[in-house]
């Protein structure tokens, strides 16, 4: 075991014990699905909630999707027409508001992601094709009551893209330059706009995932793959180079998640495997880092025959950091002829085989996993609509549950339940909105005129969350949650206690470190 995974250990007995009561007494009943735009490109949709805590919203969250220029017209015109992005703000109970919209100038979008970013804002990119053979990337970013601007211009073109939140409110956008180098750009959750690039010199070679994280010093981990390998690389706010690292193998495409902590290290989860054929396979892998983030090998977490490649598909493997600090790992796998999901605290990944989140007599794959605010994830997935039915783009069922870390790492979920029933539901994704734990899950609903639908899941029963100054640690102290978490029984408090007394008197740096799953953040009050 590294010593990334031998340091949450120690946290998991007195992270999990309110969280996982307050998530496994949630209200049950997802509302009735909604329509929103008509006429929609066939990608997204997406919803994000601005935020600076998992615990505290800064702004409205939002549904954001490209709609079809030649549909909305009712045209069949081969002119010229830009695609439109439309973002839809969600309101107190997380219902639809008003929507805006606003051309996007490039051809057929290829991929859309949206998070909530710095000041309140929502910040969303595009992939683009452009009028040559290449694609660009825009970026925006506004609050969602208000226009979405145009950021800085990105000069990745080609390839994949990635958008990342951090737990304050900063992000990063990374875009790659083939056989150059990955561009990318830093927003903190302080300031208005994305930095200057940071460049990390690549390799020739396709790009075929690619995906970045935070830690809220805005040090960020940047893995993808290339040449049949996936790669790590550090870009420190600091400035201080950091070499490339070869992290693990890994066929082109795979589904790729990673996490940077605040004591320095990281882990990355991808699963890959060959072309659909009769005999192909596809294996789910993570590797943790040592201090520094400094990769040493991998752990196998499953490998099945995956004649379809349903086991890495869009949202097929996640990875999140819980407002508990744990990490989960949730991911596809296929046994005795079904696919099933199945969720674990991520440093037990290949050790144990994980909690089953899906029913086991049907077909059914993750589209996404977002954390709660109340130290539970919710883990949305599509499903065939029969025991041992088929799972057929036309008819697929979405079913969501909330899912906890309960002590000893074990996995703890309420009863599933149906957000959709089964038809053409296509691109699921899903976010909770901090000031109330309701889930909110979008979708499109294919067919001769595509339409978004959302639908709004209950949060923890009775939450509430924290005031703004509950969050707010003594200037210079230390949190009761860092001591709580760090204190595994009277005599490790001792330890604790008498090192940040020698550290205080050495003068302890303004931001300290918080590992994941061992230390909560200071809320950017305390620094500001």
């Amino acid at each position: 075991m590294s010593a990334f995974a031998a340091a949450i250990l120690g946290g998991f007995a007195s992270l999990a014990g309110g969280p996982a009561r307050g998530a496994s007494s949630a209200q049950s009943g997802w509302s009735t699905a909604t329509a929103l735009g008509s006429c929609v490109a066939a990608v997204g949709p997406r919803v994000a909630f601005p935020s600076e805590s998992p615990s505290l919203a800064t702004g409205r969250g939002a549904i954001v999707w490209v709609e079809d220029p030649v549909c909305r017209r009712g045209s069949t015109s081969t002119a010229r027409v830009p695609f439109v992005l439309s973002i839809a703000a969600l309101g107190t109970a997380d219902r639809a508001l008003s929507t805006r919209s606003r051309p996007l100038r490039g051809g057929q979008p290829g991929q859309l992601a949206a998070i909530g970013a710095s000041r309140g804002r929502v910040a969303v990119a595009a992939s683009l094709g452009a009028t040559g053979a290449s694609s660009l990337v825009a970026l925006l970013q506004g609050r969602a009551t208000g226009s979405l601007e145009p950021g800085p211009p990105l000069s990745g073109i080609g390839g994949p893209f990635s958008l990342a939140h951090a737990y304050l409110g900063d992000a990063a956008v990374a875009t790659v330059e083939p056989g150059v180098a990955i561009e990318v750009r830093v927003e903190r959750y302080f300031r208005s706009a994305f930095e200057r690039q940071l460049r990390i010199p690549i390799a020739a070679g396709r790009v075929s995932a690619l995906t970045a994280t935070l830690d809220y010093r805005s040090d960020v981990l940047v893995a993808w793959q290339q040449n049949g390998t996936i790669y790590a690389h550090m870009l420190r706010a600091s400035g201080r180079g950091e070499p490339t690292q070869r992290v693990g193998a890994s066929a082109p495409d795979p589904q790729l998640q990673a996490l940077v902590s605040d004591n320095d290290h990281g882990m990355i989860a991808w699963s890959s495997g060959g072309p659909p054929t009769p005999t192909a396979r596809t294996s789910v892998r993570i590797a943790f880092s040592d201090a520094g983030v400094r990769f040493t090998g991998s752990r196998l977490v499953a490998a099945f025959e995956d004649r379809r490649g349903v086991g890495r598909s869009p949202g097929s493997l996640e990875l999140v950091r819980l407002s508990s600090e744990n990490v989960m790992l949730a991911w596809t796998a296929a046994e005795h002829g079904s696919y099933v999901v199945r969720a674990l605290p991520a440093v037990f990944a290949g050790t144990r085989p994980g909690a089953r989140l899906s029913d086991p007599s049907r077909q059914s794959v993750l589209a996404a996993l977002a954390p709660g605010a109340a130290g539970e994830a919710v883990a949305l997935w599509r499903s065939a609509p029969s025991p041992g039915g088929a799972l057929e783009p036309s008819r697929s069922e979405l079913w969501a549950t909330r899912t906890f870390i309960e002590s000893h790492g074990r996995v703890g979920q309420r009863a599933p339940e149906m957000v959709a029933a089964a038809g053409a539901n296509a691109s699921p994704s899903v976010a909770v909105d901090p000031a109330s734990d309701h889930a909110v899950a979008a979708w499109l609903h294919m067919g001769a005129r595509p339409r978004v639908e959302y639908a709004i899941g209950p949060g923890a029963t009775g939450y509430r969350p924290p005031s703004p100054g509950a969050l707010t640690p003594p200037r210079g102290g230390t949190s009761a949650g860092e001591i709580a978490i760090a204190a595994a029984g009277a005599g490790a408090l001792a330890a604790l206690l008498t090192a940040l007394a020698v550290r205080r008197r050495a003068g302890a740096r303004r931001d300290g470190d918080a590992g994941i799953g061992r230390r909560r953040r200071r809320s950017p009050r305390a620094r500001r």
